[in-house]
């Protein structure tokens, strides 16, 4: 069953601005989480055009917890994928 994930709104952690970093008083972007996925294992998406939105999924062994003040996530290594454009 596919769901659908809702951004959160960037929190810049910094107290002075970085070279590129959004000015003050500028309204923070809504972000999703990422992914990367390398050609070397996923050749695809070298053919996929940015802007396009497509479907992935992903058979994963999960192979850590983190949960702490500091950190949330899970890890997995992708053990099988299958992936479509999103029509």
């Amino acid at each position: 069953m596919m769901y659908a994930v809702k951004p959160e709104k960037e929190e810049y952690m910094m107290s002075s601005p970085m070279p590129g970093s959004p000015k003050k008083g500028k309204e923070p972007k809504m972000v999703y989480p990422r992914i990367r996925l390398e050609h070397k294992f996923f050749p695809e998406t070298k053919k996929w055009e940015v802007g396009k939105t497509y479907k992935v999924e992903l058979e994963l062994k999960m192979t850590g917890l983190s949960i702490s003040r500091f950190e949330n996530d899970s890890e997995f290594e992708i053990h099988g994928c299958d992936m479509e454009e999103k029509k």
